[in-house]
């Protein structure tokens, strides 16, 4: 199948899949978007808020510097709150109605670059909240706006990194498959084993990764188009701001065991993922590994 009809394929069902976008990932399930646009929208008011204060106690010493002084620090402040503001009505706008209202596309946005830390640090100092959820509903928010773009057709799916951190792995294994997933011996003690054919297909990269730096340094070598990431709340999170704009689709794991020891991943959702993306992929794989 050609770059043009892979594309065009991967639009058509994305945009027919948008609805029910929880069959490849249940990061809405688990906590929903809710949250974090909510705490986003009242750190962004109390931001305003002490703009506005600052700069109405301010204001009578700057006019005594200067009148013309006041007006820029006047016209700084209102362009910090109406990028900040117009940033997170976008974003907010798209997750919630699917339509992809962003700008601009393919470049890095200081809004979701801002937001996340805000957001954690407000929901947890001020509400209590669990961190993780408040990353869960990050990643629920990420998600929604990976469907919008997708189905408006902002992305090529031609070059794909799939990306698998190496607590998946059985824990007695003695293959080392960071780098190299190749090594697996599918033992199907742990889902690499239903992974690692995947790697070298036309155009798919799957790479096993021990942590932030890693992942970063893997994203750098195999300079991806689109990106499918697995992982706990915390790393999936860090990652999807740090590959911004790079599109990621992120599946959280389950952690049975406790973290980072033998989780576990819903392999179907990998499945679901390619037949929608990248379906020259998926009718490749065998009956035996599905």
């Amino acid at each position: 199948m050609d770059k043009n009809s892979n594309e065009i394929s991967a639009v058509s069902a994305a945009a027919t899949a948008t609805d029910s976008s929880d069959n490849v990932g249940n990061e809405e399930n688990v906590w929903g978007k809710a949250p974090f646009l909510i705490i986003s929208w009242l750190a962004f008011t109390i931001l305003a808020l002490f703009f506005g204060i600052m700069f109405y106690l301010a204001e009578p010493r700057l006019f005594q510097i200067s009148a013309t002084f006041t007006h820029i620090v006047a016209f700084f402040f209102a362009f910090a709150l109406i990028i900040l503001g117009g940033g997170l009505l976008l974003i907010t706008l798209t997750s919630l109605t699917g339509l992809d209202l962003l700008y601009p596309h393919g470049k890095t946005q200081i809004t979701m670059r801002i937001l996340p830390p805000v957001v954690y640090l407000l929901g947890t100092s001020l509400f209590k909240l669990d961190k993780d959820k408040l990353r869960e509903s990050f990643v629920a928010v990420s998600n929604a706006l990976f469907w919008a773009q997708a189905v408006k057709n902002r992305f090529s799916t031609k070059s794909l990194l799939i990306l698998l951190p190496h607590c998946i792995q059985w824990h007695k294994c003695p293959w080392k498959v960071t780098w190299s997933i190749e090594n697996c011996r599918k033992c199907n003690k742990c889902p690499l084993g239903k992974l690692v054919d995947l790697h070298g297909q036309a155009g798919v990269s799957v790479y096993v990764a021990t942590g932030g730096t890693i992942a970063r340094r893997v994203v750098v070598e195999a300079r991806p188009t689109i990106i499918l990431a697995v992982a706990c709340p915390r790393d999936m999170a860090e990652g999807m701001v740090d590959v911004y704009p790079i599109p990621v689709y992120g599946i959280l794991l389950s952690r049975p065991n406790g973290p980072c020891f033998d989780t576990h991943l819903e392999i179907e959702k990998v499945w679901e993922f390619l037949k929608i993306f990248r379906p020259d992929v998926y009718e490749n794989i065998s009956n035996e590994t599905i």
